[in-house]
């Protein structure tokens, strides 16, 4: 997209088999002190950090803050072109690595599809041949966030496409499973599939193999990630393809084998942890090897199954990571942690803080909140509603911190496309106010439209003396109401005059929906006013691509 004269955004081309990022520091349990005491940096290094993002201000992985300005971001969708920070979502699988060269984020959903069968009995629904199960129980690992889907109540077959992050593991009986940490309903049109699990009935001559019932075949030069990798019966991957399973095969456009090849330094690895016949012990796929005779211990006091931490080493050329310790989640259940400016405010049990609703009613005593106030708040994702975190403390900030993250929208003026800078006029709880943005090397845009004067737009910086270095910038359509409401996020239960948003009753109010068709799973950005009994009246919906 055009982000404005004379000046592009870097296509940002990176060989994803070489994206060995910087882990920024350790990771563990906690509550989320990491952000809350104004974390954000960590140690700088090689090394590896995958696990399942618990909050932002920066970003947090099993409750440690890493610095979200740094890493470039990539999904296999599209392999060679960044990401805005932005698509990094509560409750999905992140993969960090770092080389000298800088630091990388790999956004790797695992599983994309259509809803097969729901147990409710089971708490579990299957996608593509794999089950999955749901989490309530914040001592089992973290609890499964929804977006667009009201709780595992909204999950049916009738044609319900739903993208599943999740911890993978294996039962005692041998069968493979994901224990989802979030899902989100998707448009029921979309194509594109992704499958996880175990690699079997390996056909070199064929060239292809099975994974969960599904025959997967490459094609030409399907590219298997780590570069260098090769395949074998077992091995955990990740495979993304453009088109659907016809006939119970499908072509694979991407495969990633769950591997270390290449990378080394330290290493902070959450998942299930998981033995094999032969003895070896792997934790979300990849091999844990005991440093100390202490860590053996720690190792085999957990039991199969379990969600653990473990932190050590990756050798050069090893496939595996040498723990120096490893503990169960349930010692240090992580909370939600968010740090940053509210948008989308409505009332104090309806907000948004790096686009992850929020309700603090119980917790807000009295401060007063609204958007582009600066919070930071622990809590959890609510168990009555569980696409939304429930805020059990609140602490209102008067101004962003010193290198801290902001998320803020707003106009831009005084645009200079040769250095990369603007103004911004943005809203602190009705007051207007202005900062100096200024564009990171790895700025990343979203949206449409062009980045000029006049250009409504939200920004996610750092604060460095007083000059927001801005590293994702959303383009997005411009309020005609300066007192409206909005929000933005996925729609879920789409009926003839009305949906849901971010738990808020929208009513049609004879809007044309502008940018695409509206459904439910759709990405949706929505001005709205206050209308009687808990129902809102749209004045403006733009459905996002």
């Amino acid at each position: 997209m055009t982000v404005g004269q004379g000046l592009r955004f870097e296509r940002l081309r990176l060989a994803c088999g070489a994206l060995l990022l910087s882990v920024l520091g350790s990771c563990g349990g906690g509550g989320g002190q990491a952000a809350q005491n104004g974390g954000g940096g960590g140690r700088s290094g090689t090394g590896i950090s995958v696990g399942t993002v618990t909050g932002f201000g920066s970003v947090l992985i099993e409750d440690h803050a890493y610095d979200s300005a740094a890493p470039r971001y990539f999904n296999d969708d599209d392999p060679g072109t960044a990401q805005p920070a932005t698509a990094v979502s509560l409750g999905q699988r992140l993969q960090l690595l770092n080389d000298h060269s800088g630091s990388a984020a790999l956004i790797e959903p695992d599983l994309v599809g259509p809803v097969q069968s729901v147990s409710a009995s089971a708490a579990s629904f299957t996608v593509n041949g794999l089950q999955v199960r749901v989490n309530s129980d914040p001592a089992a690992g973290p609890v499964t966030f929804y977006s667009g889907l009201p709780g595992f109540s909204g999950l049916h077959v009738a044609g319900m496409v739903v993208e599943a992050d999740g911890a993978f593991g294996v039962d005692g009986r041998g069968r493979p499973f994901l224990q989802a940490t979030r899902i989100a309903q998707l448009p029921a049109g979309t194509r594109a599939v992704r499958l996880t699990g175990l690699v079997s009935g390996l056909d070199s001559a064929a060239n292809s193999f099975e994974l969960d019932g599904v025959r997967v075949r490459l094609r030409g030069k399907t590219p298997i990630y780590p570069a260098g990798s090769t395949l074998h019966d077992g091995e955990l991957v990740n495979v993304w393809s453009p088109d659907p399973i016809r006939g119970g095969a499908v072509d694979a456009g991407v495969v990633r084998v769950r591997s270390l090849l290449g990378a080394s330094g330290s290493a902070c690895i959450g998942g299930l942890l998981s033995s094999s016949r032969s003895g070896t012990t792997s934790v979300a796929g990849i091999s844990i090897v005991p440093a100390t005779a202490q860590a053996a211990a720690q190792i085999h006091a957990l039991n199969a199954g379990q969600y653990v931490i473990v932190q050590g080493r990756v050798a050069a050329g090893a496939n595996y990571v040498l723990a120096y310790t490893a503990h169960a989640y349930s010692t240090q259940p992580a909370q939600v942690s968010l740090r940053g400016n509210i948008t989308g405010y409505v009332d104090d049990g309806h907000f948004l803080v790096r686009g992850v609703p929020v309700d603090a009613s119980g917790a807000s005593l009295g401060a007063r909140l609204g958007n582009g106030v600066f919070v930071q708040l622990l809590g959890r994702v609510d168990p009555a509603a569980p696409n939304t975190v429930l805020a059990s403390s609140l602490r209102v900030l008067a101004a962003s911190p010193q290198g801290g993250t902001v998320d803020l929208r707003g106009r831009v003026s005084q645009f200079e496309a040769g250095n990369g800078s603007f103004v911004l006029s943005w809203h602190d709880d009705g007051v207007t106010l202005a900062s100096m943005v200024e564009l990171a090397p790895n700025a990343v845009s979203s949206g449409s439209g062009t980045l000029a004067d006049g250009a409504y737009v939200q920004v996610e910086a750092t604060q460095e003396s007083g000059i927001l270095q801005a590293y994702s910038i959303g383009l997005l359509p411009a309020p005609e109401d300066a007192t409206g409401l909005d929000s933005d996020g996925r729609v879920y239960g789409l009926g003839a005059t009305s949906f849901q948003l971010n738990g808020l009753n929208i009513q049609l109010n004879g809007v044309v929906p502008q940018g695409g068709a509206l459904s439910d799973g759709a990405r949706v950005d929505v001005r709205f006013a206050r209308h009687a009994a808990g129902k809102y009246l749209a004045q403006d919906i733009t459905v996002e691509p």
